[in-house]
């Protein structure tokens, strides 16, 4: 497989080019029309002023034009900085800011309003304005918000971390609060395809149906997989579980990706009838279900195979830090391991480590930490951070693993990071807490996810009385939706005398992820 993603979609291009590539819904491509459209909105990119090596945002929705936005990027060596439309101004900014993105590349007329505040800049003296046909993807300025000048945004230059032949800058959630920028090379980012390529193979013609975001590493490399081998990749703009089993019935699926929290829902809605509503065998769809972002339990691995008797099942774990999919179970072995991460990929080593780093005996709990060459480039603007991932070499995922006895395969066993897990999603509570601590009102708060038995978790945020009156719920919404993405809102607020705090005087998060299940009607 090529070592640049450019490449490999050219080559998909080349040699698939009258078979359907995408199909949103709305608007079907083949690969020929792909690279057509590439080439043209590279050609915008060049005529604007784009400067190769300097980052472009690409706005997603699942899309057809979002891959043809990914395929022109990389075609002009800019890397790849997906932001969701559903971003609000201020978060899209400041990713602007930190990567040195100054291109918008997508449709403006499928932008919410508050996208209208990114006023295209006019293009260089002596080049032509990117096109606005809104069948296609249009190139545009960021407009300065905080009274910097469009040269100076212009001139500025990106981070050190994207020197180089960088493909794609993902944002995860820190422990610090701030999102992480996670820099992945062309080199490593392929590289890992082609490992998943060897244990989960895409073949020609295959169609994969894809509910996952655009701006997740796991929506990326399913997508990217699908296309490189010649499959078919039908778009849906989000999740709903009816819809998901209305799509998987009527026509045939051979692959479809989700996390566990969006399959328990869909579960649920095959098995809203009597009898349930099984999908039929002879259309043989969906062929594979690939679950990960979450861990798949071996209850829930069951039902589906109860509700899906045709589909095959396998399970990835991986970090955005490491291309993703670091350890896969198999449809094959999937019986045999259900419940577990399975066995690494090609190219990945682990090591269970107790406190001390040293190696833990099968059966017993440690950190689980990961080396192999499909790593990070680093976190963007961070070399502290990026330092402190890792151990003589060893990437430390944060999460706690064991060795299963008998058969070494690899079970999960909670996180050591603070982090919560919302629908397979990882969310920092320090960035909820910062955002709500601004608020003039809020004078303590606290973020905590709360065990949900359809997203794994849910957010719930505890504020404290102060001198002023907690705002009203709708106000505390509004505030937050003006400052984190969407899927990072608190489910439920709950207005508290004081926090929980532990015995050296810091807020007792176990303690407090208690009282909000019983202030949410649960038990502790």
């Amino acid at each position: 497989m090529p070592v640049r993603l450019d490449h490999m979609l050219a080559d998909a291009c080349a040699r698939f080019g009258s078979q359907e590539a995408l199909d949103d819904g709305t608007r079907r491509l083949t690969f020929r029309e792909l690279a057509q459209d590439a080439d043209r909105l590279h050609a915008e990119l060049t005529a604007a002023g784009h400067e190769p090596g300097r980052p472009v945002l690409v706005a997603v929705s699942n899309r057809a034009e979002d891959l043809v936005c990914h395929f022109a990027a990389w075609k002009a060596r800019a890397a790849v900085v997906p932001v969701h439309r559903s971003s609000p101004v201020s978060a899209v900014l400041t990713t602007a800011r930190r990567t040195g993105a100054r291109l918008l590349l997508g449709a403006p007329s499928h932008h919410p309003p508050a996208w209208e505040e990114f006023t295209p800049l006019p293009a260089p003296a002596g080049t032509e304005p990117a096109h606005t046909d809104s069948a296609r993807p249009t190139a545009a300025w960021l407009r300065a918000q905080d009274g910097a000048s469009p040269a100076a945004l212009q001139d500025a230059a990106p981070p050190e971390e994207l020197n180089g032949d960088q493909a794609l800058v993902v944002f995860t959630s820190g422990s610090t609060g701030q999102p992480k920028g996670v820099v992945l090379s062309h080199a490593a980012f392929a590289g890992k395809l082609a490992a998943i390529q060897e244990v989960l193979p895409f073949s020609p013609g295959s169609r994969t149906t894809q509910v996952l975001q655009l701006n997740f590493s796991f929506a990326q490399w399913t997508a990217l997989l699908t296309l490189a081998h010649g499959g078919s990749l039908r778009l849906l703009p989000r999740f709903d579980a009816e819809r998901v089993r209305e799509v998987l019935a009527s026509s045939r699926t051979d692959r479809i990706a989700m996390v566990p929290s969006m399959l328990r829902l869909l579960a649920r809605a095959l098995d809203a009838s009597a009898p349930p509503r099984e999908l039929p065998a002879e259309q043989g769809s969906p062929g594979l279900i690939i679950a990960g972002g979450e861990p798949l339990s071996a209850g829930l691995g069951r039902r589906l195979r109860e509700l899906l008797p045709h589909t095959r099942l396998a399970d990835v774990y991986g970090l955005s830090e490491t291309s993703t999919s670091d350890f896969i179970l198999t449809p094959e072995a999937y019986d045999k391991g259900a419940g577990t991460i399975g066995s690494p990929s090609p190219q990945v080593s682990f090591r269970i480590a107790d406190e001390e780093g040293k190696e833990c005996p099968a059966g017993e709990t440690g950190d689980l930490w990961i080396r192999t060459p499909y790593v990070m480039t680093g976190y963007l603007g961070d070399p502290r951070e990026t330092r402190e991932a890792f151990t003589d070499g060893w990437l430390r995922t944060g999460d706690l693993a064991r060795l299963r006895p008998g058969d070494g395969l690899v079970e999960l066993g909670g996180r050591t990071k603070q982090l919560i897990s919302r629908g397979g999603i990882k969310i920092s509570p320090l960035e909820i807490e910062n955002c709500y601590a601004s608020h003039p009102a809020c004078t303590e708060c606290l973020a905590v996810g709360v065990p949900d038995p359809d997203l794994g978790e849910r957010t719930h945020l505890l504020v404290v009385r102060g001198s002023r009156p907690v705002p009203p719920r709708g106000e505390l919404r509004a505030w937050g939706r003006e400052r984190l993405e969407p899927y990072k809102l608190p489910d439920q607020v709950h207005t508290v005398d004081e926090l929980p705090l532990g015995r050296t005087g810091k807020a007792d998060r176990l303690a407090a992820r208690q009282l909000a299940l019983r202030l949410a009607g649960g038990t502790p």
